[in-house]
């Protein structure tokens, strides 16, 4: 029976999370149990290959953080997402190298060809906006994809538009860019925290007095930054202070205490299925990732 791989790249673990949790809530399920021989082709082959071949206790700490492995694994009917966590802009040549080891399990001279047969594969580029906008984080995709792929194909990559699957190398390839609802810009949280905040007013409120304290507190003094906008923008310890960030794990604390901004996400009760199912940009996120193996066309 064929599979249908998805590989998700997302920027950051709340990105990560997110996505998960809009899976979850549409009926995909986890498979983390599943013993790593048993993922199907070429995704049991990509995890093994981030698996460190030496013995563990002669790896040092920077060589076994630097492990590429999925954050999530699930599955629907026939196919499989995996989800992998990144980073941003600098990490371009981890996502280029990645591509270029997918597609090298693809060559007419491999072994790995027979293994593909029964295979569809995708890419998808879970990108923020941010303040460059839409337009600027596809032409990034771009400038990734045509150094991931052989020339020959690089070419038909400049038809690339956001939110749309296109066949390249026999490898489903989108992009879909988080902005803030009806603008060009933004970023997740601009998408997350209305979601969240639906219905839970009380708790966000106090939550945002209480962040307030940045300003007037004497722990933080000659410490506190404005951009141009007048908002605050603070660095403690060499980090930029996110509000919004900051406002998720405020709340969260609330009722998964001592845990993350991502377990804050995927797990806490301020999303539950009812709300991302109703959800206008959760249903256009998963409809999305649909169309990985629903309805894809090859680029011009």
């Amino acid at each position: 029976m064929a599979k249908n791989i998805i590989f998700i790249l997302t920027e950051g673990d709340h990105d990560s999370a997110f996505i998960y949790r809009i899976l979850k809530a549409n009926g995909t399920e986890t498979k983390h149990k599943v013993p790593i021989k048993d993922y199907p082709f070429p995704l049991n082959e990509l995890i093994k290959n981030g698996i460190p071949s030496a013995p563990i206790e002669e790896l040092n700490m920077e060589v076994a953080r630097s492990r590429f492995m999925p954050s999530y694994i699930m599955q629907k009917d026939n196919n499989i997402i995996s989800i992998y966590r990144v980073g941003g802009d600098s990490k371009d040549t981890i996502r280029i190298n990645f591509i270029k080891s997918i597609n090298a399990l693809n060559i007419p001279d491999s072994d790995a060809i027979q293994a593909m047969e029964d295979v569809q594969v995708s890419i998808l580029f879970f990108f923020d906006a941010d303040d460059k906008g839409v337009d600027k984080r596809i032409e990034q995709i771009k400038k990734e994809l045509k150094q991931s792929f052989p020339e020959i194909e690089a070419k038909n990559i400049d038809n690339l538009i956001n939110k749309e699957i296109y066949l390249v190398e026999d490898i489903n390839i989108g992009g879909f860019i988080f902005t803030e609802l009806k603008k060009n810009t933004g970023l997740l949280e601009d998408l997350l925290i209305p979601l969240m905040r639906q219905g839970n007013d009380d708790i966000f409120d106090a939550a945002e007095k209480f962040l307030d304290i940045h300003e007037t507190t004497t722990l933080f003094n000659g410490k506190i930054k404005y951009d141009e906008t007048g908002a605050v923008k603070m660095k403690v310890n060499r980090e930029k202070y996110a509000h919004k960030k900051s406002l998720v794990g405020t709340v969260g604390q609330l009722q998964v205490s001592g845990k993350s901004n991502t377990v804050c996400i995927s797990d806490a009760d301020y999303l539950n299925d009812e709300k991302i199912r109703s959800n206008t940009s959760c249903k256009d996120i998963y409809n999305f990732i649909q169309k990985a193996f629903l309805n894809f066309k090859e680029l011009d």
